[in-house]
């Protein structure tokens, strides 16, 4: 086994007895919790005293038989036929079977009567465009039953195999439930994924159903939903049918029968369906794994030990009741969406959200609306909140939420601080599991304290240790489990002689499970995660198979080779005890064919298809060009030994390398260790300039060589990385290069041109030439940035050759002062558009804010008898006092609402700061209304420069005090995101009203900031091609 010492991993607990806890339940809390009803019950069944939980997990692991006899006994009562013995047949993990005289049916104990009363609330789905659906439990068990009569007249029964693309909602519910009650497999994906993806789990299942959702929705991307389920279709040869979730269509192609799931469920009878029960161990679902070895392995998890285990997890470990309300954020692909499920059996009401993390408070603000008391998140979603500056407990009433869930990677020790000073002081459990098993091996408990950076405890009769070298270890181990455990996997599907099932979990130790993950135990029990130690790797919370990113290489004629790891890389801290702030980056290393060279449009090229055809979280952050890589003696690639050469860290054994030599080049390549670079001096001739030029932005973009012709642009840069590199330019050279240069000279040897032949100009231009071309120009005008850098996707993806010429904001380098009046920048830009077009007919473009500025531009020109030919605004909002009255006054008490309710919850201490604070933001209103700065930016800027927040609180008094007026030069094109943007409201009836000539109206699936990236970008210069064409 390979061993890995990560920076910081090697931690020991010592004495901790003088350890301060983040959280500890009262003893009020304690008393009524689940966890001790039933630690009194197994009391009494056993004679065991079991003074605490220490004693409770090493009975449940040394007992394990009686402890999950009694267990079931507690939770299940008689939802379950057959006998309880024996409990389990053989003592090594891998072959032992739980349960063989048992029967039941997962779906009915979900819904049993028994649980909570007929009219409890059982579902709340809510979805993208502010819509509810709500269920109560007799309703939810009534459509199940109705749809399960249904799809047994339609001939599915026990052990047949189907599959569901399906979004977050009640149909997806419904439909796996209704599988599930007559015996059958489910296996569930979701829309958002490549079709190559979804087709490498379900085609080695032969399904016999598909369950689809087909209708677009406003936030979708790339291809049609239904153009994917029909190329998923036509892949899998044993499919009868296609269930139809929504009011969607599927094309002609689609050579199955097509059922609508409504019309099933008017079809179905409820009162004719019986809840047969199957045997413990029937197949229920089919999960799958990451892909790290080539395509996903198909993971079966039997009904019986899905269920008691997540009865266990959620009763005892999370404490749920028919009290609860809860959420966890995830999808149709991810194990949590059949673990929050299950949660129905506890009889507790779960919440769905179908639609995209559209702003950063999406889900707090959802789960204030619909008061949630326990939510599921991410490590990743809470620093994405502490980097938005979001103060939940102040902006949301939080009052209902008791408990916090997070899982997907290490939740470090800073952000139970920030949960517990910007949320409220509750218990925040990190729990941690995965798909193989469909549940945790560690996670919460609501009678011990919370500590920060730790799980709470190991899941009770799981018997999680931790192994170096094959026996248990006081410092970082292997997680294993030595002892049989219910939701442990019945299989691989098609593995049948075991072989693959045994090399995943075993091979490393006989009979013993072997997780894959790195974690530490402390003296009371907690756990400490310190990430993957296989080749599955965990990206920001999510785990990507490297098997995936290789498919896609493999379509790339300049790689030979390629190996994906990664890079574990240390903060410092101020906060001494934060010792695991780390931060995972995801490097990847390639073996270029003869004759290829790693430049600029290769990088982009790689990026580019892995967010395609995988997902964005499939993409490096390093992309590294080497020699050669690690190969074992039997020709295998060894991702261990690359890891560690990254991670600059010792491979345990060379010697079963057949090249270790590769591994320096790999330890010391200069893209591992920018920062530390020191930069060649700027020199006395253009060569020396141009290696200074080379090291600044191989610094910056974090990879390296960067050739001298490579483009900024098609690197990945944009205007606030050019603002850092021309800041470090200036400090190195004493020239300062205005920002709008880099378009003209978006390469090394460009940009070294200008400086060695001092051809800089003195100011910072107004208008840049962004490509040449011939014909009438395209003027494009800045959005609140100050720049078009963000929309050169847009320019190079234009079909028509016209020259394109960028209008820069003045003031953007801070040398000029900054226009405060749409009025006065229209006027000067007018003057310095003539400059290369004295006369009309006049082509108009501009993104968000610069869409009023060419609207403006425009009205200034038609007032000078010029023509206007095309006039294109690109998602362009309208200050709100632009807006009818009646969207202003719902606004006005929709925020009335929201304020109110945040006084009724605050502490009576913070209630002035929280007043003082509203104050300065009105105040600030009605400054910009006069036309004068706010005294307090908006929080998002704080991490620009200086000019750059400046222009863009310059922007936001313009915008404030401008009052579009009607235009009659020519007809409006105005190319609008499905997804609004909740701060500004709807501003297409604001343009309809002063559209004097006309309005063409497109919409682009995504957000506002989708339109300007790949793929949308292409159906906004379609929609420009179009004008220009027609111009």
């Amino acid at each position: 086994m390979d061993r890995f010492d990560f920076p910081g991993a090697s931690r020991a607990y010592g004495d901790t007895s003088g350890r301060t806890p983040f959280y500890t339940s009262s003893p009020e809390r304690i008393d009524a919790s689940q966890l001790t009803a039933f630690t009194a019950f197994l009391r009494r069944c056993t004679g065991e005293p079991l003074p605490d939980h220490e004693a409770l997990y090493e009975f449940s692991v040394r007992e394990f038989r009686t402890f999950w006899r009694c267990f079931v006994q507690w939770a299940l009562g008689d939802a379950y036929s057959g006998d309880a013995e024996p409990v389990c047949i053989g003592d090594d993990c891998e072959h032992a079977v739980f349960f063989p005289q048992m029967k039941l049916n997962y779906a009915d104990v979900l819904l049993a009567p028994s649980t909570a009363s007929a009219d409890a609330p059982a579902l709340t789905a809510c979805h993208a465009d502010g819509s509810r659906v709500r269920l109560t439990r007799a309703e939810l068990r009534e459509q199940v039953a109705r749809l399960a009569q249904a799809l047994s007249a339609l001939g599915l029964r026990e052990g047949d195999r189907v599959v569901g693309v399906m979004r977050n909602d009640v149909e997806a519910i419904v439909s796996t439930l209704a599988v599930t009650a007559l015996g059958a497999t489910m296996s569930t994906a979701a829309p958002e994924m490549g079709v190559e993806s979804i087709r490498d789990r379900f085609q080695p299942l032969a399904p016999r159903l598909l369950f689809a959702h087909t209708a677009a929705r406003p936030f979708d991307t790339g291809k049609p939903v239904a153009s994917n389920i029909a190329e998923l279709a036509a892949a899998l040869p044993s499919l009868q049918a296609v269930v139809r979730l929504d009011d969607g269509s599927l094309p002609s192609t689609v050579t199955q029968p097509i059922h609508a799931l409504a019309e099933l469920l008017d079809n179905g009878d409820a009162s004719g369906f019986v809840w047969q029960r199957f045997a413990f161990n029937h197949p229920l679902f089919i999960m799958f794994s990451s892909g790290t070895t080539g395509k996903p392995k198909c993971i079966v998890h039997g009904a019986g030990g899905t269920l008691i285990e997540h009865l266990k997890e959620h009763r005892l470990h999370t404490d749920l009741a028919p009290r609860d309300r809860m959420y966890f954020h995830t999808s149709c692909a991810w194990m949590m969406w059949n673990w929050q499920l299950s949660a129905l059996a506890s009889g507790v009401e779960i919440v769905t959200y179908d639609g995209p993390v559209s702003t950063v408070d999406t889900l707090w603000r959802l789960v204030a609306d619909e008061r949630v008391t326990v939510f599921g998140t991410s490590p990743a979603y809470l620093k994405m909140s502490e980097d938005a500056g979001l103060q939940p407990k102040t902006q949301f009433d939080l009052g209902a939420l008791r408990a916090m869930l997070s899982t997907g990677a290490v939740l470090y020790d800073s952000q139970f601080d920030w949960v517990r000073n910007h949320v409220k002081p509750l218990p925040l459990q990190s729990i941690s599991g995965g798909t193989d098993i469909i549940g945790c091996f560690v996670l919460g408990n609501p009678n011990v304290p919370v500590y920060a950076g730790e799980a709470q405890c190991r899941s009770l009769g799981l018997d999680v240790q931790a192994w170096d070298e094959g026996s248990k270890t006081a410092g970082v181990g292997q997680l294993v489990c030595v002892n049989p455990f219910p939701s442990r996997p019945l299989g691989f599907f098609g593995d049948t002689d075991g072989k693959a099932f045994h090399a995943a979990y075993f091979a490393s130790n006989p009979g013993v499970w072997t997780h894959g993950d790195l974690i530490s135990l402390s003296p009371q029990g907690t756990v400490r995660m310190h990430g993957r130690s296989d080749g599955v790797l965990n990206v920001r919370g999510i785990n990507v198979g490297p098997g995936e990113i290789y498919r896609v290489l493999n379509d790339i004629p300049e790689v030979r080779e390629a190996l994906v790891v990664e890079q574990q890389v240390r903060h410092a801290s101020a906060n001494s005890r934060d010792t695991q702030q780390v931060e995972s980056r995801l490097v990847l290393l390639l073996v270029l064919n003869k004759g290829a060279g790693l430049n600029g449009a290769l990088a982009a090229r790689v990026r580019r298809d892995l967010a395609r055809r995988a997902s964005p979280a499939h993409v490096p952050d390093r992309i590294i060009a080497v020699d050669a890589l690690p190969l074992t003696h039997n020709g295998k690639l060894s991702e261990a030994a690359a890891r560690c050469a990254v991670n600059g860290l010792p491979v345990g054994n060379t010697a079963a390398l057949r090249n270790p030599e590769c591994l320096d080049a790999i330890r010391l390549h200069p893209a591992l260790n920018l920062a530390a670079r020191e930069l060649p001096p700027v020199g006395e001739t253009r060569e020396q300039l141009e290696a200074h030029l080379q090291a600044q932005w191989e610094k910056l973009f974090g990879m390296a060589p960067i050739g001298r012709d490579d483009n900024f642009f098609d690197l990945g840069g944009h205007s606030l990385l050019a603002m850092r590199l021309f800041a470090e330019i200036r400090q190195s050279t004493g020239r300062v290069i205005p920002l709008a240069m880099l378009m003209i000279a978006p390469t090394i040897s460009r940009l070294a041109s200008l400086i060695w032949e001092d051809a800089l100009p003195s100011s910072s231009p107004t208008l840049v030439p962004v490509r040449a071309g011939t014909g009438v120009p395209l003027f494009l005008i800045h959005s609140a940035s100050g720049s078009v850098m963000e929309c050169l996707a847009l320019v190079d993806s234009l079909k028509s050759r016209r020259p394109v010429y960028g209008l820069v904001a003045r003031g953007l380098e801070g040398e000029q002062p900054a226009l405060l009046r749409v009025e006065d920048m229209a006027a000067s830009y007018i003057e310095q558009m003539r400059t290369v077009q004295p006369k009309g007919p006049y082509a108009l473009a501009g993104y968000s804010f610069g869409g009023l500025v060419a609207f403006e531009i425009a009205q200034q020109l038609r007032r000078a008898g010029e023509r206007i030919d095309l006039l294109f605004l690109l998602d362009t909002y309208v200050d709100e006092h632009c807006r009818p009255w009646s969207a202003q006054l719902q606004r006005r008490a929709a925020s009335l609402r929201m304020h109110w309710r945040t006084v009724r919850a605050l502490p009576a201490a913070r209630l002035p700061g929280y007043v003082k604070d509203r104050f300065t933001g009105v105040a600030d209103q009605l400054r910009m209304r006069v036309g004068r700065m706010a005294r307090r930016p908006e929080a998002y800027t704080a991490v620009l420069p200086p000019a750059m927040r400046h222009i863009r609180e310059t922007m936001r008094v313009a915008m404030t005090t401008y009052r579009p007026k009607p235009y009659d030069a020519c007809p409006i094109v105005y190319v609008r995101a499905a997804v609004l943007q909740d701060a500004y409201g709807d501003p297409l009836p604001l343009w309809r009203r002063v559209a004097r000539a006309g309005l063409v109206v497109a919409e682009v699936s995504g957000d506002h900031s989708d339109l300007i990236v790949e793929p949308n970008v292409q159906f906004v210069a379609a929609a420009l091609d179009r004008g220009l064409g027609e111009s």
